[in-house]
Formats: C-alpha cells, structure tokens, sequence
C-alpha cells in the first residue's frame, strides 16, 4: 500500500515543513522551535486553536500558543474552570455543572447545586493542589450527539447545550484525569500541572440568565497561571489596585454609576459627562486635521444588512435583537455596516479617496453576566470610530498616520503601549492570497515603527487583519484599547465601488480604526492608572474656590465667575464646615486646584493656591492664577 502524501505545514517565521498526516501538533512545533517549546500550551491551525495532541491531516498554517497570546490566556482560564468543577463535584458528587467561560478577570463556572460553605471552598482547593501535582491530563473524545446525551443524561444544562448545537456539529468532550468529563469544545493545556497558579476569588448565587425560572446557580470566580511565582506577582498587584479600582473611583467622584435594573450599561453622571465630552473634543481636534467628516447611522439594521456584511455569521450572538413589523432588526454592535451603506448611496470617484468617516454612536454588544465588569466590559458603549474608504495606493500612507496618532495620543495620557498584530482567524472571509498581503503590509508598518508588537496568530477579525494597541497603567497591567484592521472583505461583499483614474470600476480598501477605543474602556482604565487624580484639562471641576468665611463668599463667587469666563470649570465651596474640612474634601475629590480666598488676599488682589499633590499654599495674583491654569488646560498637561 502506497503512503499517505506528506502535508506542508507553515510556521510562523515563514518556515515550511514536510510531515506525515497524523502527527501531532506539539511534536511539530517542539521540532520546529526545541529551546522554546516548553512555553507552548497549545497550538492554532488555519486561526483555530487546537490542543497539542490534535493529530494533523491536512497542510495549513500552524502556530504554537503561549501564555502570552490572548488565546493562550483563556485557554489557561478555561482549563482552571474545569479543575475547579472536578474539584466541587469530588467534594459535592451531587453538583451539575452548567457552564465556565472564560472573562476579562480569569474565569468563572455556575453549578447548580446547595449553597457553598467556607468548609467546601477549602475541601475545593485542597483537591485543586492535589490535581495540579498529579499532572492530571486534559483528553479531549469526539463522541456522537446520542453518546453525548447518554453521558450527560442526569444534566438537564449539558442537554440543553446538546440540543442548541448546530446539526452536523462534532460533539467533543473532555477528561481532566481519569473520572472528569464534561462537554467542551476545547482546546486545553497538556495537563494540570499548568494551573499551578490556579486562585478562588469568590463565591456568589446567581440566577440563570439563559433558562429563566431554574434553580439559583452557585458561581466560583477564579484567576489562573501557569506558575506560583506569576499568581503572587498578581495577587500583589491586585491588592495595589484595589484602593485605584474604578468601580468605586466613579461614584464616589460623582462620574458614573451602574443600576441593578439596567447591568452592564453604564449611567453617565454630570462629572462623568464632561469627562466624556472632553475626550470626545480631544479626538474632534485630530479629526478636523486630518480630514475626516462626522456621520451618524441609525442604531438598528435589518438582518439583511448583517447577512450582508458577514456579522449575522460571525457575530449574532453578541447582538441584541428586536422585532419590528415582522422582521429582525439587530443593534447596532459596531458601526461599519452603516459606513458600507453610506459609501454604496451615491456614485463614487477616485477624487474622493481617502473618504475617512467618523462616527461616536451608541453601540450595543450583548456580553454574558459573568463577564461584566465596570467599564471595561459594558453592554453599551461609544468609540472613536472612524472607517477610511482607500486606494490600495492609499494604505501605508494613512496607516502610518493613525500610527503616528496613536504615539501622539498615548503620550497625552502618559500610558505606555506596544502592538498586537493579529492574523487570520478561523472561518474569515476572502482569499489566502489577499490575507497574506494584508498581514505583511501591517507588519512592515510596524516594523518600521520601532515600536515593540507581537504576531497573535488567529485572532484577527473575521474580515481582515488587525493591530490591536495594548497598553500599561502604572501597576503594569496590560490592557487592549485602540485597534486598526484593513478589510478587503466587506467592501467587496456591499459591492462598493468608484470610478478610477483609468475610467474603470474599482473596489475600496477599508481601515477600520480606533485610536483610544471605547470611552467606556478607555476611562475605566486611565482611571485606575491616575487613580482618580485627572489631568486639570480633564478634571469635572478644575478650580474649587474656598472662601475662608461668609464675609468672603461674595468675593469668591466674584473670582470663580472670572474664571468660567476664561473657560476655567471653577465653583465655590460653601462655608457650612471648617476650612481644613474644606481643603481635605478637595484633596478626596482629587481637584487639581484649590484656591483660598481670606481677608488678606482680597485687600492685595491676590489668591491662595494649593495644588493637588503638592504640600503647603503659595500666594499669587488672580491673573497670574488663572493663566497658569488655562496654559495646563490648553496644553492638557498630566499634572496640574
């Protein structure tokens, strides 16, 4: 018997290798990269992730997955749910577990069972440990949808998911150890021994927000590592970031808030209102300078439009959905449909590229519960979102520009960043040849930027690739805000076209773009990473005035009204408490200025001013005051 053709897998260094079909993924990338193979916790091929052990029987893309890549974390995260149901269910036989995804934080994972006690926490983690030292291994089994049934037949939850799954699609399950099974599409790391820095955070009830009327659910919240040394170097951290958490920044600095009748979309206080307004100004200033018209589109679409645009595939179940005359409409999640609808309106010519459109609307993303956390992961959102209709001539001159926004943009806020460069994904649209050319023209941008990026293989968007900007607050946790993806698909599938130089019909080029991100995000983040402390430029009220008693109220309200008139936010303090309550009040707010006004200084013209973070007062003149405060304003200085 003749044997089977050998397959040609491509790395990601370009390198291309001749196998057997069959061989496992992990063997692959341990011959392709022996020093560094030991960091590889799973694989992708072709965007999708894969387990190590996946035997290969076709040629494709292959890359390994790290603890690094955003892939690689949740695969860490999901794997720890799956030793924590284990765990519960060796210390409660009688739990059902439902489900435990992965979120911003770590992960979580909802069991219908009897409330928890501190007793079985401990009993959970003590089996946790003992899991881990085992090097118990995650198996994965392709079974059929009856097999599947007859296994989880005492599960009501696990048949539910069964009966949900899309006809034809592989039912897979998998092993922790010998005894653990639970239905899973996978991937998973090698073995247990990776969750060694596997962490409870909590125990909560909660309701099901899928089955309406079930049983109260009890949910294990977790974060996990690969090492002891990493879960230390986080736990520290978080204790650090506790006192900066923007959860509890924002109400009490009167910015925003969250109600129970309304989860995940945030209430934007009178403060939080001019923060916003603000950021928004910051980014008008770029826009009106480079080029771009403001738009805006309705907040509902048709499913036709999302069919058409590749989002009913690829996104439908992050998506709000109403009825309307019989007919499905979809809310808005991102705004490029309706910048497609624009272009395609009218008739359109090379003389009008780049046509780069900006839109700040309401966006909504239907996000799970469990997944929910302050302003970096809503249900309602606005970003500074812009799409750029090109000329392939046109890409690397207004990628270059945004590149430069970003540096300008990022030292305003004093927020390190590197760059993500993020590939073909499983199931994207379009052509090979096209995403390869797409890759390589970002990689060369980056490239020459000197700014540090990793390649994040499979993590692009369904349409084309992407950068994505991560950056750092000062207790050095990363986080994603901006992002720029050139698309070749969705103009292609709205059939855009305008009329070339050669009087023919040609098709755009699309960049999708953010720069700082979703305000939502964007603040929750540079909140914690000033701790409340704005710079004056952004600060709700930059100048508090404090007369020292009511005989100088008249005079304050005199000197604040001087300083709304140089377009200065001031307002004056009352006098019901003493002045050193007054001035320590100030401080909690974090307002930049404070500036007292007693006898002596309304005899000399002048005024007392204390600085946020600076000790002790000085005295100066009101003008001299308020051109210092107007020069920081202007210049948006970090610190007052």
């Amino acid at each position: 018997m003749a044997a089977a053709a050998e397959v040609e897998l491509t790395l990601p260094d370009g390198t291309h290798l001749r196998v057997p079909p069959g061989i496992r993924a992990g063997d692959v990338l341990r011959r392709w990269k022996p020093q560094e193979a030991q960091a590889f916790l799973a694989a992708t091929i072709d965007g999708q992730p894969i387990d190590l052990e996946r035997p290969i029987d076709r040629s494709a893309r292959l890359a390994p997955l790290t603890f690094e890549d955003r892939a690689g974390r949740d695969i860490v995260q999901h794997s720890a749910a799956h030793l924590v149901a284990k765990a519960l269910l060796e210390v409660v036989p009688a739990a059902r577990p439902t489900h435990g995804p992965p979120t911003d934080e770590g992960f979580y994972y909802d069991f219908e069972v009897r409330p928890l006690t501190p007793e079985d926490l401990d009993r959970i983690r003590a089996n946790i440990r003992m899991s881990v030292q085992a090097r118990e291994p995650f198996h994965r089994k392709d079974l059929s949808r009856s097999e599947a049934e007859a296994l989880f037949a005492s599960n009501p939850h696990k048949l539910r998911y069964l009966a949900a799954a899309k006809p034809g699609e592989t039912v897979s399950v998998y092993y922790t150890g010998d005894r653990f099974v639970d239905l899973c599409r996978g991937p998973h790391v090698p073995d247990t021994s990776w969750l060694e820095g596997t962490y409870l955070l909590g125990q909560s009830a909660v309701v099901s927000e899928t089955t309406p009327g079930t049983p109260t659910l009890q949910r294990i919240r977790g974060v996990a590592f690969p090492t002891r040394h990493l879960l230390d170097e986080y736990l520290k951290m978080r204790k650090e970031a506790e006192a900066r958490d923007h959860r509890v920044l924002g109400p009490r600095l009167g910015l925003f808030t969250f109600l129970d009748e309304i989860p995940g979309f945030p209430v934007w206080l009178p403060n939080g209102t001019i923060v916003i307004r603000e950021l928004e100004r910051f980014a008008r200033e770029r826009l009106g300078k480079d080029g771009y018209v403001e738009v805006r589109t309705p907040l509902l679409f048709p499913q036709s439009v999302y069919e058409e645009s590749g989002h009913w595939e690829h996104y439908r179940e992050n998506m709000f959905l109403s009825t309307i005359d019989e007919r499905t409409f979809g809310w808005k999640p991102m705004n490029c449909p309706g910048a497609m609808l624009i272009f395609r309106s009218r008739a359109r010519s090379y003389r009008e590229l780049p046509l780069r459109l900006a839109e700040f609307a309401p966006l909504h993303r239907y996000e799970a519960s469990g997944t929910l956390h302050g302003l970096t992961r809503v249900r309602e959102l606005v970003q500074d979102d812009a799409h750029l209709f090109v000329t392939e001539e046109d890409v690397a001159a207004e990628m270059r520009k945004l590149l430069d926004w970003i540096r300008d943009a990022y030292a305003v806020f004093r927020l390190d960043y590197t760059y993500e460069l993020s590939t073909r994904p499983a199931g994207s649209l379009g052509n090979e040849e096209d995403w390869n050319r797409a890759e390589a023209t970002l990689e060369s941008l980056l490239r020459a930027t000197g700014v540090p990026f990793r390649i994040s293989a499979g993590e692009g968007a369904f349409y084309g690739p992407k950068i994505d900007i991560h950056v750092r607050d000062s207790l050095g946790r990363a986080w994603q805000t901006g992002t720029i993806q050139l698309d070749f698909q969705i103009p292609r599938r709205f059939h855009l076209e305008y009329q070339g130089a050669d009087g023919q019909m040609h098709t755009p080029i699309v960049i999708h773009r953010t720069i700082l991100g979703t305000w939502e995000r964007f603040f929750g983040v540079f909140l914690e990473h000033c701790a409340g402390r704005l710079p004056p430029w952004l600060a709700p009220v930059q100048v508090r005035v404090l007369p020292v008693t009511e005989a100088q109220m008249s005079a304050a309200k005199g000197y604040a009204d001087e300083l709304l008139r140089e377009g200065i936010r001031a307002e004056v303090s009352d006098t019901s408490e003493t002045l050193p309550k007054r001035i320590r009040s100030a401080e909690v707010e974090r307002i930049p200025y404070m500036v007292v006004i007693g006898e002596k200084e309304i005899a000399d013209g002048s005024v007392s001013v204390r600085t946020r973070g600076e000790k002790g007062a000085r005295s100066a003149s009101r003008a001299e005051f308020a051109a210092r405060v107007a020069e920081s304003v202007r210049t948006r200085a970090f610190e007052p």
